[in-house]
């Protein structure tokens, strides 16, 4: 019951031996009353079900040991965007008394769809796939019982298509490069690792005396590590012997690391957004991210030498052949032979019919 504190009425609820108060000076008697069965209410439907900022504060703490900043800022950034949508959804300016299990599909669609509009529909499917994964976290960590994301179906967007350097622009741009950016240009082009894999790469992961470079990348589906062995070539081999006896930071575990009078000198790379842009420039061919090195590495192997999908697959380190098959320039190159050939036995058939 309430009670006179100082002048202000006081509000008091006990539930499960935790005390909660709350006294305003404009509050009655009445206001203190209300107020106490508005918040035993709230307290008494929490108890029964796992609340919002439960799920999304638990989630985001595993997310931030999980992965890495950048994938963790990702998340976080979508979890804050769909709270506030929840805010103004329920009409709510707290969210501490919201249940999941009252967030339904139309609430998604609605986050997703205001997502699609402002930012394009690409960025409302990343919403949806980080969504996705939080709700699926839930119901193996917290057993919530179901998962409204997954009644929203994806959002249709146009795959552009990437550009691929050519053979001939990568000769240029290591013909222009010095003797450093040439071993770091050969870490990508004699391996097709990802950015990060490079970046991450140490010492300790170049084997020298068995010839073998280990990559390892957080790019799974539970985010946990995943390395693949590959082996080195000549020229990778000699690269990074080059690496090895021309290191500026003899004590840095790492491979590629901050040159001295940069900002950060010394640490491993984090980025490095302006190196194949200006390369590209003083060679005199069309600009292309780190990306698009992975993506030459496997349309070279597949249509120079002619290297089976599946082989592409594992030097790649994916984990579907799809995803290889969209890597590939020329992917469907090998069937116009095959279409070709349909088309002439159709021209057979009418100059048939025209000689009889």
């Amino acid at each position: 019951m309430p009670y006179k504190d100082r002048g202000k009425w006081r509000a008091v609820v006990k539930l499960k031996g935790v005390r909660y108060t709350e006294a305003r000076p404009e509050w009655t008697k009445k206001d203190a009353v209300k107020w106490e069965v508005s918040k035993r209410a709230e307290l008494l439907k929490l108890s029964t079900g796992t609340g919002w900022l439960t799920l999304a504060l638990r989630y985001l703490d595993h997310a931030r040991m999980q992965f890495r900043k950048t994938t963790y800022h990702e998340k976080n950034k979508v979890v804050s965007d769909f709270s506030l949508y929840l805010k103004g959804a329920f009409n709510m300016a707290d969210l501490s008394a919201l249940l999941v299990s009252e967030i339904s599909s139309s609430h998604v669609q609605g986050y997703l769809m205001e997502q699609a509009e402002t930012r394009g529909p690409k960025a409302a499917n990343v919403d949806r796939k980080n969504l996705m994964v939080m709700w699926n976290w839930g119901e193996a960590i917290l057993d919530i019982e179901s998962n409204p994301v997954r009644k929203v179906p994806k959002w249709r967007t146009k795959r552009k298509p990437q550009h691929v350097p050519s053979e001939q622009d990568i000769l240029r741009m290591l013909a222009v490069a010095d003797a450093r950016e040439r071993a770091f240009l050969d870490c990508y082009l004699c391996t097709g690792a990802r950015r990060a894999e490079i970046f991450q790469l140490t010492w300790e992961d170049v084997n020298f005396e068995h010839r073998t470079i280990t990559l390892r990348t957080g790019k799974t589906r539970d985010g946990s590590e995943k390395t693949l062995i590959l082996p080195m070539n000549q020229r990778l081999y000699d690269s990074l012997r080059w690496a090895w006896n021309n290191r500026q930071y003899k004590d840095s575990p790492y491979v590629w690391v901050i040159e001295e009078g940069q900002y950060g000198e010394g640490q491993p790379y984090s980025c490095r957004g302006r190196f194949l842009s200006r390369l590209a420039k003083r060679a005199g061919v069309q600009p292309f991210g780190f990306h698009s090195l992975r993506r030459y590495v496997a349309t070279y192997l597949s249509d120079n030498e002619k290297v089976a999908t599946k082989t592409v697959q594992r030097i790649l380190g994916h984990a579907s052949v799809q995803t290889t098959e969209r890597y590939l320039y020329n992917a469907h190159q090998d069937l116009e032979s095959v279409m070709e050939l349909l088309g002439r036995d159709g021209e057979k058939g009418d100059r048939d019919c025209n000689d009889g």
